[in-house]
C-alpha cells in the first residue's frame, strides 16, 4: 500500500511505502477478532463448567467403572480413560471397537468426543463403551458440582441408558 505525502520542506510530492504500519493495523485487527473468539468460546455457565474435571464412572447397575477425565478442546467437552475399570488391566484393548479404536488401549482413550453447550447441557456429541465396542450418540449434564450425567442412545434419547459419575477430588 501506497501514501501519498506531502513534503511541505521541499514543496514536493513524495510517495511512501508504509507496510509496517499497513502490517501493524492487519495484526491489531486479527488480534481483536481472535480475542473476540476467544472471549466468546470460554463464556460457559457454571453448570456447563462443572462437567469439567475427573470422574469415578457408576454404570447403570450402581456399581464403579473406571476413571474418566472430562476436558475441553477447542470449545468442545472431551472425555479421557484414565483409569480402567477394577476388572481390567491397563494393558486391555478395546477388541469390540471399530474403525480408529479397534484394538486401541483402554487406558487413555478419548471415549467422549465433540459435545457442543447447548443451554446449561452438553449435546450432539459421541460416546464409544469399551465394554460392547459400541458408539452412542450422547448427552452430558451436570448435577450440582459433584455429579454428572451421561446419557447415551441410538436414535432418540429415549431408547438409551443414563450413566451417573461422581466427581474425584
Amino acid at each position: 500500500m501506497a501514501l501519498a505525502l506531502y513534503n511541505r520542506r521541499k514543496g514536493e510530492e513524495t510517495l511512501q511505502t508504509n507496510r509496517l504500519k499497513t502490517f501493524s493495523i492487519c495484526a491489531l485487527a486479527l488480534f481483536t477478532l481472535a480475542s473476540i473468539a476467544s472471549a466468546r468460546a470460554q463464556q460457559l455457565t457454571p453448570k456447563l463448567q462443572n462437567a469439567i474435571g475427573k470422574w469415578q464412572v457408576i454404570d447403570s447397575d450402581g456399581k464403579p467403572g473406571g476413571h474418566v477425565e472430562t476436558y475441553l478442546e477447542n470449545g468442545k467437552l472431551f472425555g479421557r480413560v484414565t483409569q480402567v475399570k477394577p476388572d481390567r488391566t491397563d494393558k486391555d484393548v478395546c477388541v469390540k471397537c471399530s474403525g480408529a479404536l479397534k484394538n486401541q488401549l483402554i487406558l487413555g482413550m478419548v471415549i467422549l468426543r465433540n459435545f457442543h453447550p447447548q443451554g446449561d447441557d452438553w449435546v450432539d456429541g459421541t460416546a464409544v463403551d469399551p465394554e460392547n465396542g459400541k458408539e452412542y450418540k450422547g448427552k452430558v449434564w451436570a448435577v450440582g458440582s459433584d455429579q454428572l450425567n451421561m446419557r447415551g442412545f441410538i436414535g432418540i434419547s429415549l431408547l438409551g441408558r443414563t450413566e451417573t459419575w461422581v466427581r474425584i477430588h
